[in-house]
């Protein structure tokens, strides 16, 4: 083959592989993995979640093994009136993760008002849904205890008059519709719950009501 001929594969085979190493190497970036300096959340064998301090304090999640990263949540911007969110705890079961975070309102101000009796911060309890925002749920002040099944539903504890309610949500229990509004939980059982007693196996939940035993099969 001549020199000149020779020169010319040589440059056309370097321009290929540089045209398909760019979508290639943007995908990787993108796969389910651990950036340099962030933090691991939660992890298992089919889901990663993570928060990247490089982005802003940005929650990232991704199903594995080939799973893109998607966001989880992320902070909002000064003086927005909606407000700031710190994640504190995390459960993982097959793809989903159910999670619950504090929001604290940022301070009033003339470009961001506090009408009487605004809320200035509170709990939120929350399952990722892969290629879409979380379904998530306002609980007030209340910490509560929560757990997530198998089959992708929330289900959780909040203080209420008169003892706790067991409340669920995700899967066939609310979640967003297709016009995009997110349906209530539904109330499984309230009264004199102990949060003691509350856990979440498979697709059971357990707990107990005034002394007694109960159970609740569900699945997603």
């Amino acid at each position: 083959m001549p020199k000149r001929v020779g020169l010319a594969v040589a440059v056309a085979l370097v321009a290929a592989v540089g045209l398909a190493s760019g979508p290639a190497a943007a995908a990787k970036r993108d796969r389910c993995r651990v950036p340099d300096g962030a933090g691991v959340l939660a992890k298992s064998r089919q889901l990663l979640v993570y928060k990247d301090t490089d982005w802003g304090d940005i929650y990232f999640f991704c199903v594995r093994p080939n799973g893109r990263k998607e966001t989880l949540l992320q902070p909002v911007a000064d003086f927005s009136p909606t407000w700031s969110r710190l994640v504190g705890d995390v459960r993982v079961a097959g793809r989903y993760a159910a999670f619950r975070y504090r929001w604290q309102r940022g301070r009033c101000s003339d470009l961001n008002p506090c009408p009487p009796g605004t809320p200035m911060s509170g709990y939120v309890v929350a399952i990722n849904r892969p290629g879409g925002g979380p379904v998530e749920a306002d609980v007030g002040m209340q910490d509560t205890t929560f757990g997530l099944t198998a089959g992708g539903v929330l289900a959780w504890l909040t203080a209420v008059e008169g003892g706790e309610e067991l409340r669920v949500l995700g899967g066939p229990f609310g979640g967003i519709g297709p016009t995009g509004i997110q349906a209530p939980s539904r109330v499984v059982d309230s009264g004199a719950i102990d949060p003691a007693s509350f856990s979440v196996r498979g697709t059971t939940l357990s707990w107990s009501n005034a002394g007694t035993p109960k159970t609740f099969s569900l699945s997603g």
